[in-house]
């Protein structure tokens, strides 16, 4: 009998409900009165991911297992179709659990979930640029993909990718008119990318290119700056991302501790606060729609009908298109169907136990193979030549988070209950979402971040596009 033990621990699915099973055993532990719950499948992931990495390097180029060493150097450790399945049924399944208390709350505080979800990513991105301004041996591009990562905006991303492409090339046409620092920025790209890549073709490096020897960009130079302006959003994204998760997730648990409130007495007051209200309200509790165990039709139809939202792109003229994505069109889709509640034979309200145990177990997939994708990356950023990316994108994670706050505690006096997932929405951040559910353990942090979310993500397409609109 024989055992293939390499193809074992290349297996994608074994990896997966092997960090699954130790990040939720690790989750359980108690240190004091703080564990990590279901977030310590991100952290075991980022742990296994890392020296599954430093594994995969020393498969040999003639081995059968090569192919899958190479998916595991970049970052491919967990399909993306199961990480997108996994985040859209956790976000699904949270928006109609949710949806019975959106009227109450946006109500409430709906226009203070609006002012949250421009405010936050208008902190991210000065945060941002002023970061880039400030660091001036850093690739500005890299900056600005810190900013949609460290906010985990993928539509962020993209609207930075597509913009990043437009300016640098109208700057390398520019490139004679431009000041002295804009000029030493670009031509310092440019020589560090072919510095790498003379390195790695053994090739002898090319003499560098200064303001005093070069007075126009030939078109070969332009591609090169281009490629590079592109892929250094791609860079700061794929590092700020998981960044930007983490310090999410640690601001959501140790906010409470560090502003001294009792999460608790914030709940309790909360409910207290909204039975009042609810008694006064002649409407609430009329058409009280029953629970079914689970519809999985109903199910179904909400992921699709978001997923198709998601897909819509909208023309915002010289900005370019906008779209709300997967997850932004499923937020929206199943808070609707949730408090519609049911459409002829299909119900949309379903058992708060089943729909609470789907999506914690989808979201745990979700976190463990971000752990396993970047792991490596996170590791070797805050080691190796990517510790000044991580230091921003902890940095914009981190303000925006505290910015956000502040605003919504001390101006709004929005009770913690809501507030972490209007911040988690401000973030555009599911990952988040779920820590705050599992922090505060119920579901109303899911209404304030469907108010937010969508909102959040336009306003980080526009800021993104603005970003490379600035001087760099």
């Amino acid at each position: 009998m024989h055992f293939d033990v390499v193809g074992f621990i290349f297996n994608s699915l074994v990896l997966l409900f092997f960090t699954m099973t130790l990040g939720n055993l690790f989750g359980d532990v108690k240190f004091r009165k703080f564990n990590f719950g279901i977030t310590g499948t991100l952290f075991i992931g980022l742990f296994v991911g890392y020296f599954l990495t430093k594994y995969a390097v020393t498969i040999p180029e003639e081995s059968k297992y090569f192919s899958k060493a190479q998916n595991v150097l970049k970052g491919n450790v967990i399909d993306n179709s199961i990480m997108n399945l996994s985040l859209l049924i956790f976000i699904v399944g949270t928006g109609l659990l949710a949806a019975k208390d959106m009227k109450y709350a946006i109500t409430k505080f709906g226009k203070q979930f609006v002012i949250i979800a421009i405010f936050i990513p208008f902190v991210g991105a000065v945060a941002s640029y002023g970061f880039s301004q400030i660091f001036s041996k850093m690739s500005p591009y890299q900056i600005t993909g810190t900013y949609t990562g460290a906010l985990t905006s993928s539509a962020g991303l993209a609207a930075a990718t597509e913009s990043s492409e437009a300016e640098s090339r109208h700057l390398a046409s520019e490139f004679q008119g431009l000041s002295e620092g804009t000029k030493t920025k670009i031509l310092a790209i440019i020589n560090n990318a072919k510095e790498r890549d003379a390195k790695l073709k053994n090739e002898d490096i090319p003499e560098k290119m200064t303001i005093e020897n070069t007075t126009t960009l030939s078109a070969e130079d332009t591609e090169v700056y281009v490629t590079e302006a592109k892929a250094g959003v791609g860079v700061g994204h794929s590092i700020g991302y998981p960044f930007g998760v983490l310090f999410l997730i640690l601001g959501i648990n140790f906010i409470p501790k560090i502003f001294r409130f009792d999460v608790e007495k914030e709940k309790e007051k909360y409910f207290a606060q909204k039975k009042i209200d609810l008694s006064n309200d002649k409407d609430a509790g009329k058409n009280t729609i029953p629970e079914v165990k689970m519809d999985f039709v109903g199910f179904s139809v909400a992921a699709f009908l978001g997923y198709f939202l998601g897909g819509i792109k909208i023309s915002m003229g010289p900005l370019g298109t906008f779209s709300l994505g997967s997850i932004g069109g499923a937020i929206i889709v199943a808070l609707l169907l949730g408090f519609i509640g049911k459409i002829g034979p299909i119900t949309f309200r379903m058992d708060s136990v089943v729909l609470g145990k789907m999506r914690t177990y989808f979201l745990s997939i979700f976190l463990a193979g971000t752990g396993l994708n970047y792991g490596f990356r996170v590791v070797e950023a805050v080691t190796g030549d990517g510790i000044m990316i991580a230091v921003v994108s902890a940095l914009v994670a981190i303000l925006s988070v505290l910015f956000g706050f502040l605003l919504g505690h001390y101006v709004f006096h929005i009770n913690w209950t809501l507030l972490s997932g209007a911040i988690t929405g401000g973030m555009t951040s599911a990952p988040g979402l779920g820590a705050a559910i599992d922090a505060l353990d119920c579901d109303e942090p899911a209404v304030s971040y469907g108010a937010t979310q969508p909102l959040a993500t336009l306003c980080m397409v526009i800021f993104s596009i603005i970003i490379h609109k600035l001087p760099i």
